[in-house]
């Protein structure tokens, strides 16, 4: 199965905190490490941990940073054929504050705000070819548009709307499987989510949109989804969080790999909330993400 997934690289800086700084405020924090990550590198490692032949297109800066992601990249099975250095460009970074297993997140797009619709273009044919497209919103929504244009109806399409931004309707119509988490959700359709009622309701009003497939993660509560006949909650699983910062990632990746390997929905999804109940348990973001014999 060959999945491409069209999107960032950044380089996590990470600090532990007791707790999150106020407005113009010191405070000392801890543990500090960097990370390779960024949405579209954590969800296409995911990819490739979970046996996915997996490509990422997208670009880093013609620095360190940028030389150490497509190393790493490359380390997890991610093929960087496809990634390009952009000249005089720093690349993608996040500044991480980890506070008791959740996070707060300052992200410099660099080298990611040069994915432009001109550049995914070239790839047309690779994409064409490919088994699944897996995209989120951390590089211009122009250059996310032009991806769905390109395959819509012809490539499943997979769409993680984070970091949320406003969408046009008819582009959703394109999307096969739609991940927000509730909050993102919530942007989205106007349905705030106060418990799993209203998670189920939103899935019917995303629907409605055109999606076909959408899928809503609520933390700790678990997901809930459409499986092709019927709205479903599936409880979360109970872990310790470490730090919740691929989460997510991990989940689309997972989810995109299972379902592009012949797994149902059920499967699928029981799959991915498997792999991030795992990767919260672990600090960082591409190196908690687990392989699938760790699954099995």
């Amino acid at each position: 199965m060959k999945i491409i997934v069209i999107g960032s690289a950044n380089m996590d800086m990470v600090m532990e905190t007791g707790r999150i700084p106020h407005r113009g405020e010191t405070i000392h924090g801890e543990r500090f490490f960097l990370a390779s990550g960024g949405k579209g590198a954590n969800q296409a490692v995911a990819c490739a941990r979970m046996g996915a032949d997996t490509w990422l297109l997208g670009k880093v800066g013609d620095d360190l940073f940028g030389k150490s992601l497509v190393e790493s990249l490359t380390d997890y099975g991610v093929k960087p054929d496809f990634i390009a250095v952009e000249p005089d460009t720093t690349s993608g970074v996040a500044v991480i504050t980890v506070c008791e297993g959740d996070n707060a997140i300052i992200l410099d797009s660099g080298a990611n705000a040069k994915v432009t619709p001109a550049y995914i273009r070239q790839y047309e044919e690779e994409l064409l070819s490919a088994d699944a497209v897996l995209l989120q919103l951390e590089i211009p929504l122009e250059s996310v548009y032009e991806a769905i244009r390109l395959v819509k109806g012809k490539v499943p399409v997979f769409l993680n709307p984070a970091p949320a931004v406003a969408i046009d309707e008819g582009i959703l119509q394109g999307v096969d499987y739609f991940m927000p988490n509730e909050h993102e959700c919530a942007f989205y359709t106007g349905q705030e989510i106060h418990g799993i009622e209203d998670a189920l309701a939103a899935l019917d009003l995303l629907r409605a949109k055109g999606i076909r497939y959408p899928l809503i993660t609520l933390g700790d509560k678990g997901v809930v989804y459409y499986d092709g006949s019927r709205n479903v909650h599936k409880e979360g699983r109970k872990v310790s969080a470490v730090d919740t910062t691929a989460a997510g990632d991990t989940f689309a990746g997972t989810l995109a790999a299972m379902i592009c390997s012949g797994k149902s929905m059920d499967e699928a999804v029981d799959l991915a909330q498997q792999a991030a109940s795992i990767a919260v348990t672990r600090s960082g973001a591409q190196h908690s993400i687990p392989s699938l014999s760790e699954l099995i």
